[in-house]
């Protein structure tokens, strides 16, 4: 059995190599993340510092020249936060019997290389790195889900509490006898003047991504109305510039400049239910130009002098006290955020 020499191991495999690898890996695209959180602010600190604007918007005021008003719109104010985003630290365990074997298996060892044995080895750790990012992922995911409906809010396993309000607007409901869409509603004409709405509280700014809640989509597709429609040359089916796994979002079509897409994935919750990400009977208008991805920094000193990783991501091993394991390491500290109060648009439509 060949000799497993974890000091050379951590010389090879330091944090800025691990963490570079971790930030290439590109999982199964998440809808909400891909979408709104394309627009990302890296924090110099652990707290992050944003405002939210409140309100809606009016026009800008006007005056004299040389005489400006103090105030851009004095019909909506803005609440500064100072927020130190969740930690999210995962390890992995690598044992010296492991790291054996995935040099070894199916080669004899006095014929492998060291090549051999370094990709082996490396393959590992991309394996072990791609699911620790998988759920790193998955929870900015609900992160985003919880955000959209106006609240960010959880207590860990350790009963450390962490809530942000954003204030969102109370859901709207479309979903009264025959406007439903379970019913006699037209999906079409009901989109549209939830459209109309957030324009007026958003400046005229168009929505650009409309998300069914899996009831909501599955009544919006069966709808005669848009049978017909998708029919016409008014519905243009478009292709995601990435593969979206069937289980988590559809692409459905573009309507009037904003894509469609039904969101079905779930979650395991603390009490081990499947739970949806989003309400099944409810559906969302948002603009992803009023969404922000904050990441807090992490402070740690195995990234150096100083001990700051200003990044999404941070990834590092340590070997056990034993010397019998090495363990793999991934942080993150994100934070989706929104600009604005009136970001979201959202609305029972199903009985």
């Amino acid at each position: 059995m060949n000799n497993v020499n974890f000091a050379d191991i951590l010389t090879e495999y330091g944090p800025v190599a691990l963490t570079e690898a971790v930030r290439k890996i590109k999982n199964e695209p998440f809808v909400l993340t891909a979408r709104l959180g394309k627009n990302v602010v890296p924090s110099t600190d652990e707290t992050c510092v944003f405002e939210v604007g409140e309100g809606t918007y009016n026009l800008a005021p006007v005056g004299y020249s040389g005489d400006p008003a103090n105030n851009v719109n004095i019909s909506r104010r803005r609440k500064a936060y100072t927020v130190t985003p969740p930690q999210i630290f995962l390890k992995d365990r690598i044992t010296a019997r492991e790291a054996v074997s995935a040099r070894d298996i199916g080669q004899n060892p006095i014929n492998m290389t060291s090549g051999d044995k370094d990709s082996a080895f490396m393959q590992r750790i991309a394996i072990k790195q791609q699911g620790l990012m998988r759920l790193i992922d998955r929870r900015i995911e609900w992160m985003f889900a919880q955000a959209m409906h106006g609240k960010i809010n959880y207590v860990s396993e350790t009963g450390r509490a962490f809530e942000i309000d954003y204030k969102l607007p109370k859901p709207v409901s479309v979903a009264n006898g025959a406007n439903a869409w379970n019913r006699d509603g037209d999906p079409l004409d009901q989109l549209r003047l939830l459209a109309k709405e957030f324009k007026r509280v958003n400046n005229q700014l168009e929505p650009d991504l409309i998300i069914f809640g899996s009831n909501a989509g599955d009544h919006f597709m069966s709808n005669e109305s848009v049978k017909e429609w998708r029919k016409s040359a008014g519905d243009r089916p478009f292709r995601s510039e990435a593969p979206l796994g069937k289980s988590e979002a559809q692409p459905l079509g573009n309507l009037e400049g904003s894509d469609l897409f039904e969101y079905s994935a779930t979650y395991e919750n603390d009490k081990g239910a499947e739970t949806p990400y989003l309400e099944p009977d409810c559906v969302y208008l948002t603009s992803s130009s009023l969404w922000r991805l904050y990441y807090g920094a992490i402070m740690d000193f195995d990234a150096g002098n100083p001990p700051l990783v200003a990044g999404s991501v941070f990834s590092k091993m340590k070997v056990s006290g034993d010397g019998k394991a090495m363990d793999l390491y991934v942080e993150s500290h994100p934070l989706p955020v929104v600009v604005s109060n009136t970001a979201v648009v959202r609305a029972k439509v199903v009985d």
